[in-house]
């Protein structure tokens, strides 16, 4: 599921961004009177941190509506008849997309900013770097995704295969096959599908259920296949093209069997652009392997070229050699900066060097991170993937 960030009372913003969903406002029928209540469609809201609510099953949103208005602050009606109601909204929260359902406030009184959860990051970095790692060997891992399942992957860039593993103990579930003769240079995760791209400049698309190839994305303009992302509902697939320096752009022709064409192309300002991180169908960050250096863009019209570039921040002044792979934003809008033998450099919102982690004999391909900073790193110097579990719980 999709996630936002909760900020303002009309408004909702993605960290620090200034890109907004707008509350829907919709009319009903409440016994004789008739009142507005602000709700939001396709989405429900997530408690991050204590909150009192109840469950309610076999009832409309209607009638659960009615039930609501006196005294509950929020509504959670799912597309299944079952609802749940909020007392009080939690300080730390979510705001996730679920089909068909809809988040209602009742009492018309919008909710504060989602609060930072875990605002002390020496404490954060204290706790991962005390906590015992859990390893499995994996030759060369590079990108690493948590796919629908839970599961998380990776690919052995060398021995060319997919694999996915148990995000609590990195048991083995699922190995591919020899997935190409050429070496494997990164890998994304999409609505049920891995995309693998190729030093022979194509990308796999691999049904993420058994690992087999179901098609092959193919344009004369990729040249070093890196990062993807999905804008759109996946009707746009964007892939970091690294050895010309440019963002290629494919519009999806078919859903079965599943395909991508090239439409067009952006030109970077940078060298080799590496790892992408989309906030929202109009917003990303890409990387500079070579500088180390993050650019965001802004799409205008993902359909007509119509992108602008900022130059956002550099990781050069404590991480002076080429290593920009990727990039993650946490809850408390801190820039996670996976930086190869540099471990991870931690940055504010403006860019300012604010904390760092690394082990001994690790250099950070990749890193995911979960709402309650369980992490995941990709080391391609001791070739292994590594789980830390800090054991922290909401401080709100």
């Amino acid at each position: 599921m999709k996630q936002y960030n909760t900020s303002m009372a009309f408004l909702l913003k993605n960290n620090s961004l200034m890109h907004t969903l707008v509350f829907a406002l919709l009319s009903i029928n409440v016994l004789v009177s008739s009142i507005r209540i602000p709700f939001i469609d396709n989405a429900i809201l997530v408690p991050v941190s204590i909150s009192t609510s109840t469950v309610i099953q076999n009832l409309t949103c209607d009638q659960c509506l009615c039930n609501a208005t006196s005294s509950k602050l929020a509504l959670n009606c799912f597309p299944n008849d079952t609802c749940q109601m909020f007392t009080n909204v939690p300080r730390t929260y979510t705001i996730e997309t679920v089909a068909n359902g809809r988040l209602y406030f009742p009492q018309q009184i919008l909710p504060n900013a989602s609060q930072c959860c875990m605002p002390d990051l020496d404490e954060v970095l204290s706790k991962l770097q005390n906590a015992t790692p859990i390893y499995v060997s994996m030759n060369s891992p590079r990108c690493l995704a948590f796919d629908n399942q839970g599961y998380v992957a990776s690919i052995d860039s060398t021995a060319k295969h997919l694999k996915v593993f148990d995000a609590t103990n990195l048991t083995l579930m699922l190995q591919s096959s020899n997935l190409s003769t050429s070496t494997l240079t990164n890998m994304a995760y999409y609505d049920g599908n891995y995309y693998v791209g190729t030093s022979a400049n194509t990308i796999l698309i691999i049904n993420a259920s058994n690992l087999t190839i179901i098609n092959t994305i193919n344009s004369a303009n990729l040249s070093g296949p890196r990062d993807m992302t999905f804008m759109n509902n996946g009707s746009i697939m964007i892939a970091a093209s690294t050895n010309n320096n440019k963002l290629l752009i494919f519009n999806r022709t078919s859903v079965a069997p599943l395909s991508y064409s090239f439409a067009y192309q952006l030109p970077v300002s940078y060298a080799y652009p590496h790892g992408i991180l989309r906030i929202n169908d109009s917003f990303l960050y890409v990387t500079s392997w070579f500088n180390n250096t993050v650019y965001s863009y802004n799409a205008l019209n993902l359909y007509n070229k119509s992108w602008t570039e900022t130059f956002d921040f550099s990781a050069i002044p404590v991480a002076p050699s080429s290593s920009g792979n990727h990039i993650l934003i946490d809850e408390c809008d801190r820039r996670w900066y996976s930086l190869g033998n540099y471990g991870i450099k931690i940055f504010n919102s403006s860019g300012s060097p604010i904390g760092s982690f690394s082990l001994a004999n690790l250099s950070v391909f990749d890193t995911l991170l979960t709402d309650n900073y369980v992490i995941y790193l990709s080391d391609t110097l001791s070739n292994r993937i590594i789980r830390i579990d800090p054991n922290m719980d909401c401080q709100y």
